[in-house]
C-alpha cells in the first residue's frame, strides 16, 4: 500500500510537470488565449529590479503563497503591477515548483528610474500623517514616487481619502514642480489653487531696512501662489544671502504669518526675522590644489579683503576662478564653495573647492566658406596652435575679433562649431562663414591681418 501511494504521488507530479510546459510559452507573452490548469502558488520570484525591494514588488502584485493560481491570476498580477505606474515593462515566466507540488512564478521587471520626493502644501495634515498614511494603501511607496500622471492622480485620490476620513474633505491635486534649479518634487495641494503672495513685510530686521528685504523678496514671490514651504524656500535663496554678505550666517525666520489681503484676492504675509550673531572672517582658502597653487589661484582670484564673513564676494571669486579656468583649457573643471562655522567662536572660514580635471587642448582648424585667399588670411590670423590649451570659446572670440577689425569686404554671418572629445581631451574648430561671397571676401588693400591672441580681461590662474 506505501509503494501504491508513492506511485499515485508521482504520477500526479509527472501530470503537472506536463500541463506547466504545455502552458509556459504563453505564459511570457500578452494573456494567455488557454487558461492552465489551477495549483498553489509555491513561490514568487521578482528580477530586474534595482530600487524597490523584492518584498514590496511581490506584495503589488496581489498574489500570496498557497492561493490556486493559473495564468488568469498571473496576469492580473501583471496587470497590477503595469498600472501601479512604477514599471515601465513587466513579464513573467512560471514552472513546477523544485519542491511541493504547485508553480514557481518569476517576475522580469524593468523600473521607472526616476522617482520625486512629495510635499504637501495647503492641506489640513502633516507630511508624516499622509507619508504614513500612503505606505498603508501601496506597497511600492517609500516617500518617492515616479512623476506619471497615473501615479499622481492615484495619490491624489488616496490623499483626498484620508482627509475625508480625518473629517477634513478636500479636493486634492498634484503636478511635477522645480522649487530649486536642477531640482523636483512632486507637490500635492488643494485642487481649487493656493492664495497668491499680495505684499510682504518684514518684522526684526535691524542690520537691513524692512523696504530692502521687502523689495528683495518682491522680485520673485508677489503674485505667486502662497505656501509656507514655498515661501521659505525663497527666503533662502533671495533674503539668507544679504545677510551672510554683512557676516549674519545664521538668519532665521521664526514665524511666517498670512491673513487675506484687503486689497486684492491673496494673501499678505509677514515674515519674522531673528538676524543672528555676526561671525568673524578668519581666513579664505583653496582646496584640491597645492598650496603654493591655492595662493596663487586666490590673489588671482580678486577677492576683496574682508574682516566680516561674506560669502557672497566668495562665491563671486570662485566664479572668477571657473572662467579662468576654462580659459586656460580645463574644460571640464568644477570649482564650488564651502565653509567651516565655529560657532563657539563667532567665526567662520570659507574654502573656495577646485577640481581642475584634464586639459583640453586644439587639434585642427576647418574653414568652410571662404576663398583661398580668405582662408589663408583666417588661418594667419588664428591664434591657437595644435597642442597648445585650447581656451573655451576661443572661436567665438576669434569670429568677433575679425569681424571687429573690419578687414574684409562683404563678410556675412558667421559661426564657430567645436568637436570636443572627452576621451582624448581634443578640441577640433570648424569656423563657418554662412553667406560670405568667396570671390569677394578677401582682406581690405593695404591691410595685413594680424595673429588674434586670447581674451585677456581675465588674469591666467
Amino acid at each position: 500500500m506505501p509503494r501504491l501511494y508513492k506511485l499515485v504521488i508521482e504520477m500526479r507530479r509527472m501530470l503537472l510537470v506536463l500541463l506547466l510546459f504545455a502552458g509556459i510559452a504563453g505564459a511570457q507573452s500578452a494573456p494567455s488565449a488557454q487558461t492552465t490548469r489551477d495549483f498553489p502558488l509555491d513561490s514568487i520570484t521578482i528580477d530586474g529590479n534595482r530600487i524597490l525591494s523584492v518584498s514590496a514588488i511581490a506584495a503589488a502584485t496581489g498574489l500570496t503563497l498557497g492561493q490556486p493560481a493559473n495564468t488568469s491570476v498571473f496576469d492580473a498580477a501583471r496587470d497590477r503591477l503595469i498600472a501601479s505606474g512604477y514599471f515601465d515593462k513587466v513579464g513573467y515566466q512560471y514552472r513546477p515548483a523544485k519542491e511541493g507540488s504547485g508553480y514557481a512564478i518569476t517576475f522580469e521587471v524593468q523600473e521607472i528610474e526616476t522617482l520625486y520626493p512629495i510635499r504637501i502644501d495647503g492641506l489640513p495634515a502633516s507630511i508624516e500623517d499622509i507619508t504614513a498614511y500612503l505606505k498603508t494603501r501601496d506597497p511600492l511607496f517609500t516617500g518617492r514616487m515616479p512623476g506619471t500622471e497615473q501615479v499622481i492622480n492615484r495619490t491624489a485620490n488616496e490623499i483626498q481619502q484620508y482627509l475625508e476620513s480625518m473629517g477634513r474633505p478636500l479636493d486634492v491635486a498634484g503636478k511635477v514642480v522645480a522649487p530649486a534649479p536642477q531640482t523636483f518634487i512632486v507637490d500635492f495641494t488643494p485642487k481649487r489653487g493656493l492664495p497668491a503672495v499680495s505684499t510682504v513685510s518684514f518684522e526684526g530686521s535691524k542690520l537691513i531696512p524692512a523696504i530692502d528685504l521687502h523689495n528683495k523678496i518682491a522680485e520673485v514671490a508677489f503674485g505667486q501662489p502662497f505656501t509656507e514651504n514655498g515661501f521659505r524656500g525663497l527666503l533662502q535663496t533671495q533674503i539668507v544671502p544679504l545677510y551672510e554678505a554683512k557676516g549674519h550666517m545664521h538668519v532665521t525666520f521664526p514665524k511666517i504669518a498670512t491673513k487675506p489681503s484687503t486689497d486684492v484676492d491673496g494673501v499678505d504675509v509677514t515674515v519674522i526675522i531673528d538676524e543672528g550673531p555676526e561671525y568673524k572672517l578668519t581666513r579664505v582658502a583653496v582646496r584640491g590644489t597645492s598650496p603654493e597653487e591655492g595662493e596663487r589661484i586666490l590673489k588671482n582670484a580678486k577677492l576683496p579683503q574682508q574682516t566680516v564673513a561674506n560669502f557672497d564676494d566668495v562665491i563671486q571669486a570662485a566664479a572668477r576662478v571657473l572662467e579662468s579656468l576654462h580659459r586656460q583649457g580645463f574644460l571640464d573643471a568644477r570649482v564650488t564653495t564651502d565653509k567651516t562655522v565655529d560657532e563657539a567662536a563667532k567665526s567662520v572660514a570659507f574654502f573656495i573647492v577646485v577640481d581642475s580635471g584634464a586639459a583640453y587642448t586644439f587639434g585642427k582648424l576647418t574653414v568652410n566658406g571662404l576663398g583661398l585667399d580668405g582662408e589663408a588670411a583666417i588661418r594667419k590670423m588664428w591664434g591657437v596652435r595644435t597642442g597648445d590649451k585650447f581656451p573655451q570659446g576661443y572661436g567665438d572670440y576669434f569670429l568677433s575679433q575679425v569681424r571687429a577689425q573690419g578687414i574684409f569686404d562683404h563678410l556675412g554671418d558667421t559661426r564657430a562649431s567645436q568637436d570636443i572629445n572627452r576621451q582624448t581631451h581634443i578640441v577640433d574648430i570648424t569656423l563657418i562663414f554662412l553667406t560670405a561671397r568667396p570671390d569677394q571676401n578677401v582682406t581690405k588693400p593695404g591691410q595685413q591681418p594680424g595673429q588674434i591672441g586670447l581674451p585677456s580681461d581675465l588674469p591666467p590662474i
